[in-house]
C-alpha cells in the first residue's frame, strides 16, 4: 500500500482576548515510496491541506492577527487556520483558510459557492469580474459575497464572503460563513484579519525543523493514492476530500469524503440517507443484509454498498457506490455518484482508492 506523510501544522498557538500574531509552518513532503510496476504513478494528495507534494514545498509561512472575539480552532481537512467568530445570543460563523493548486477557475468555484446557499448556478462571465477588490497582507486580492434568498440556518437566512489571493501556481482562499447579519456584522473584523496576513518564505534550515517536528506529530488524517483521471476540487463544507470524474458527453461523477467521530449516526442511518439521494425508499436491518457488501481495509473491514436510482435533486438516473470505515472511535463515509456509465466504469479505481488508504496517524 502507498502513502504520502501528511503535512502538519507545527504552531499551533491557543486563542486569547487579546489579538496576538499566529505562525503556522507547513514542512517539505518526504519523498513517496515508488509506484507498483503494473500502475502509472497517481497523484497524492494529503487531505489535510489537499496541496500535492510538489507544490507544498513552496508554500510560505502564514502569519496574522486574530481578531477580538474570533477563537481559533485547531486545523483540520483541508486547511491551515481556522477560527469561530463569536457573537451574542450564541451566535457565531466559521473562518477558514485554505491553500490550493488551483488558478483560472473562477466560474466553478462561484457556482460551488452560489449552490451552498441554495443559489442557482450562472453562466455570466461578468460574475467574477464583479468581485471587490481587497487588501490581503500587501497584496491585492478579490472578494465575492453570496447570500441565501430563503432561511437556512434556523430562522435565518446563510451569507458566504470569501477573498481568493493567487500568489503563483497557488490560490489561498479566505472564507467566513454564517447567518446573514451576523456575518454581515463581522465583515470589518474579516477585513482586518485580512490586512493583518503575511507570507514569510521559508528560510534555510526551516524545511529540517519542520521534518522533525513532522516526525513527533503526525497528521491526524488518512492519505490516499489518487486514482489517474480524478480532478481534485475544493471540498464543500464538512468533506475532508472531494474530486470530480468526467465522462463522455458532459457526463459526470463525483467522490467525496467525510468523516465523523463515532459511529457518525450509525450504518443503517446512513445508508438510507444515501438511498434517499436516489429517491429510494428505506431498508430495514435484514435487508441491509442482503445488500451490502464486505470491504478489507488497512486496519479493519469496510460496509459497501451500490445503488441505482434517480438523483433526487436533478431527476436525472443516477448510481452510486458508498463505503463506510469505522476505525478507531472515527468512521469514515467514501460516497461515488452520478452517471451510471461513469460510475460502473470507476467503481474499482473507487475501491482501490479506499483501499489505499493510510489510518496510521488518525486521530
Amino acid at each position: 500500500m502507498q502513502g504520502v506523510a501528511g503535512f502538519i501544522l507545527i504552531s499551533v498557538l491557543t486563542g486569547c482576548n487579546r489579538e496576538e500574531a499566529k505562525v503556522y509552518h507547513i514542512p517539505k513532503e518526504d519523498s513517496p515510496p515508488s509506484q507498483p510496476a503494473q500502475e502509472a504513478a497517481p497523484q497524492a494528495v494529503s487531505p489535510e491541506t489537499g496541496v500535492p507534494p510538489d507544490d507544498a514545498t513552496s508554500l510560505p509561512q502564514l502569519k496574522y492577527q486574530v481578531p477580538e472575539s474570533w477563537q481559533e480552532k485547531t486545523p483540520g481537512e483541508m486547511r491551515v487556520a481556522s477560527f469561530t467568530a463569536v457573537g451574542p445570543d450564541g451566535q457565531s460563523a466559521d473562518v477558514s483558510v485554505t491553500p490550493l493548486p488551483m488558478v483560472g477557475r473562477d466560474l466553478e468555484l462561484i457556482n460551488m459557492w452560489r449552490s451552498q446557499v441554495r443559489l442557482p448556478a450562472t453562466s455570466d462571465p461578468d460574475a467574477v469580474t464583479q468581485a471587490e477588490s481587497v487588501a490581503i497582507g500587501a497584496e491585492q486580492g478579490r472578494l465575492f459575497e453570496f447570500a441565501s434568498e430563503q432561511p437556512m440556518l434556523g430562522k435565518y437566512r446563510q451569507r458566504i464572503v470569501v477573498a481568493i489571493l493567487t500568489r503563483g501556481t497557488m490560490s489561498w482562499f479566505f472564507k467566513i460563513t454564517g447567518g446573514d447579519a451576523f456575518v454581515t456584522s463581522q465583515k470589518e473584523k474579516f477585513l482586518q484579519f485580512l490586512k493583518s496576513v503575511a507570507f514569510v518564505e521559508n528560510e534555510p534550515g526551516q524545511d529540517a525543523d519542520a521534518a522533525a517536528t513532522q516526525n513527533a506529530n503526525k497528521n491526524a488524517s488518512p492519505i490516499w493514492t489518487i486514482p489517474s483521471g480524478w480532478q481534485s476540487v475544493p471540498p464543500s463544507q464538512f468533506l475532508l476530500a472531494e474530486f470530480s470524474l468526467s465522462g463522455p458527453g458532459g457526463a459526470k461523477a463525483e467522490v467525496n469524503v467525510a468523516e465523523l467521530d463515532g459511529e457518525g449516526g450509525g450504518l443503517l442511518a446512513n445508508v438510507n440517507r444515501w438511498r434517499g439521494q436516489l429517491s429510494l425508499g428505506s431498508v430495514d436491518e435484514n435487508d441491509l443484509s442482503q445488500l451490502a457488501q464486505s470491504l478489507d481495509v488497512p486496519g479493519g473491514k469496510a460496509t459497501l454498498v451500490d445503488f441505482a436510482g434517480v438523483d433526487a435533486k436533478t431527476k436525472a438516473p443516477t448510481e452510486l457506490v458508498g463505503a463506510i470505515v469505522p476505525l478507531n472511535g472515527q468512521t469514515w463515509f467514501y460516497k461515488l455518484m452520478g452517471d451510471k456509465q461513469i460510475v460502473a466504469q470507476q467503481k474499482d479505481a473507487f475501491t482501490k482508492f479506499i483501499q489505499s488508504a493510510n489510518y496510521a496517524n488518525a486521530r
